[in-house]
């Protein structure tokens, strides 16, 4: 990602981590694909009563709950490290962790960026430094082998946050 510069806004974020094996490629987490709201209803082109739409909406909505609390459980039991996220952007990230760590470990990181399960951000990564700031130790990741629809994750929440700062500042300076 030498190439590409990407913004990074500091945040506070919850993430989970888990340290790859040598030898292991792949992520473990490919996201919550049940999660994914009920799309084969059309309630304007069909001839079911309202009341059964209304009734299989609301069904679906709490299957995708429950969906949503078991796909939070396994992220829990997959990803043993809990981390705090100081600062992100879609080329890496800092973060804070009650676990040791060494320069080059391959991890893999989910960044709660919001709401589960679409909020959730799965990556691979490595280690490639240790920060002091303050007295907090940060360790620094760099992103590898992010898929697109991941760091177009990343880059919206970084957006959405500026986006954010910038109306609080305005609003500092109407008053």
């Amino acid at each position: 990602m030498s190439d590409r510069t990407f913004a990074r806004i500091d945040t506070t974020l919850k993430g989970y981590l888990r340290l790859m094996h040598p030898g292991q490629v792949g992520p473990l987490y490919r996201g919550c694909q049940t999660c994914a709201p009920f799309q084969g209803l059309d309630d304007k082109n069909t001839t079911l009563p309202e009341a059964l739409i209304s009734y299989l909406h609301n069904l679906d909505d709490k299957l995708s709950a429950v969906l949503v609390l078991l796909n939070q459980q396994m992220i829990q039991d997959d990803f043993p490290t809990q981390i705090l996220i100081h600062d992100i952007s879609g080329a890496g990230l800092r973060f804070t962790s009650s676990a040791q760590f060494a320069i080059g470990d391959q991890v893999e990181i989910v960044v709660a960026t919001g709401l589960y399960p679409q909020g959730l951000v799965g990556t691979l990564g490595e280690i490639i430094r240790q920060d002091v700031q303050d007295t907090l130790q940060l360790w620094v990741v760099d992103f590898k082998n992010m898929r697109d629809l991941e760091r177009e994750k990343i880059i919206q929440f970084v957006i959405k946050e500026q986006r954010e700062h910038l109306r609080e500042r305005r609003q500092e300076r109407a008053l």
